[in-house]
């Protein structure tokens, strides 16, 4: 199963129990057929929390090569990643609980934006969001070539070594 394109921003509260409000229209995306209510979170490498569709997230595991004796920057990288990752299930409200850990580590507070960005979403502290998103506008043109250049790079998944 594929979830939709994750997009937008929302305004959002953590509760006093630790628990985000997904909005119906991302659950939508993130399981089109009805069937999955379950999100991996994970650090991202921006110390924000990044929530995957469990298939999406599965799919990204797969694509990266395991063996039994990996260079030690790919044992560290597993290691930091995977040790910290939470499965979570959205409850009949749509809200789920993110671990006290997860929100200490990313020094997430109770006043939050949740965004999309294409394949998983992140959690921002607002006013965090409110003065980054100021800088992207600010550097629109800039952020813009250099995806470009980087698309017609040579990209391929981690792990994997230039022929």
């Amino acid at each position: 199963m594929k979830h939709g394109l994750l997009y937008g921003s929302h305004e959002l509260t953590i509760d006093e129990k630790n628990r985000l409000l997904i909005p119906s229209e991302i659950r939508k995306q993130l399981s089109p057929d009805g069937e999955s209510e379950k999100l991996f979170l994970i650090v991202g490498v921006n110390r924000k929390i990044w929530a995957y569709a469990e298939q999406a997230y599965e799919a990204l595991c797969e694509k990266q090569i395991s063996e039994l004796s990996p260079d030690e920057d790919e044992l560290m990288f597993d290691q930091m990643n995977f040790a910290s990752v939470s499965r979570v299930e959205w409850d009949k409200q749509g809200r789920i609980l993110i671990p006290e850990r997860t929100l200490n580590r990313t020094g997430t507070d109770k006043e939050v934006t949740l965004i999309g960005a294409r394949d998983h979403l992140e959690v921002w502290n607002r006013s965090d969001w409110d003065a980054f998103e100021t800088q992207l506008d600010q550097r629109r043109a800039e952020i813009a070539k250099k995806a470009r250049q980087a698309r017609k790079g040579d990209v391929r998944p981690l792990g994997q070594q230039p022929q």
